[in-house]
């Protein structure tokens, strides 16, 4: 626990350079409960100021989920160095979402939306109209999610593809995305080994995308962050787009950059986007990728 850490942290948000909720989140994970930040906020946040009032209606909106929340940051799988073997790593992934889907559907795809569909999915049509301008969307296009969660993407991309597929680890998670999207008749969803993209014919997709996913495969080392590129660039068509939001925990954009571009290489790539930071209200990172070939 650092209580200067904390401080940085809310002096971000005050300044307008973090969303409040977002910077709830941190709070909670860098201070360890509701509590400390409660009194971190209530003693060290400016009265009067904007943020300031927007955290304090947070918290005294939200302290269930608050408390949620810090069981699913208490908990997770990532991003301390896992030691060991792949599969283990795999099942540890699947048994945290499992778990975290029944504690809080939203919170678990999205800590930062503090659990409420409202936010979650103004977070969402962020990403959906990053891909729209990106022209990564089209009626003719198949797009597949690799780590779906609860088919959040999958609902909101589903009028703009001809087909979109979601594929994850969790069968909690699998269950959900099939509540979710019942009725979205070219909607796909499909639980996975979380090794790899068996099943996916060579040059199906247009699109592959991972929101926040791809850092549980970075966790489980080189090899398995190996072969999801290979297996991305055989699932995809020349010229198909490879978009991942994160791609490790580790913290440091800059090797982050380094291990892209020379995957990207190794597995013919060409970056196009090269981790940048374009969301409102979450501080994902975001990776552009195209297959080259014809």
């Amino acid at each position: 626990m650092s209580t200067a850490v904390a401080r940085r942290i809310l002096a971000d948000c005050v300044a307008g350079n973090a969303h409040p909720a977002l910077a709830l989140v941190r709070l909670l994970d860098e201070l360890g409960g509701y509590e400390p930040a409660a009194a971190l906020i209530a003693s060290h946040a400016p009265p009067g100021a904007p943020a300031t009032a927007e955290l304090e209606r947070l918290l005294s909106e939200n302290r269930e989920v608050c408390e949620r929340i810090v069981w699913m940051l208490r908990n997770h799988p990532a991003p301390a160095p896992f030691s060991g073997s792949v599969e283990e790593e795999i099942a540890s992934v699947r048994r945290f979402f499992d778990q975290a889907v029944k504690a809080d559907e939203v919170a678990s795809v999205a800590a930062y939306s503090l659990g409420s569909p409202e936010l979650l999915a103004e977070c969402t049509r962020e990403i959906a109209d990053l891909f729209e301008l990106w022209s990564l969307l089209g009626p003719y296009r198949v797009a597949l999610e690799i780590g779906c969660g609860i088919g959040r993407m999958q609902e909101a991309l589903a009028p703009h593809l001809a087909e979109v597929y979601g594929l994850d680890v969790s069968p909690g998670m699998v269950a959900a995305a099939r509540r979710r999207c019942a009725g979205l008749d070219n909607v796909h969803i499909s639980e996975g080994s979380g090794r790899d993209l068996a099943g996916f014919p060579s040059g199906k997709f247009d699109l592959v995308f991972a929101v926040d996913s791809f850092p549980y495969i970075h966790q489980g080392g080189p090899e398995l962050v190996e072969g999801y590129f290979s297996e991305v660039a055989r699932v995809l068509q020349p010229g198909g787009d490879f978009a991942f939001l994160n791609f490790s925990y580790r913290g440091d954009v800059n090797e982050d950059r380094d291990e892209v571009e020379e995957l990207a290489e190794d597995w013919g790539f060409c970056v196009e986007v090269d981790g940048v930071h374009p969301f409102r209200v979450w501080d994902g990172t975001v990776y552009l990728l195209r297959r080259l070939g014809r």
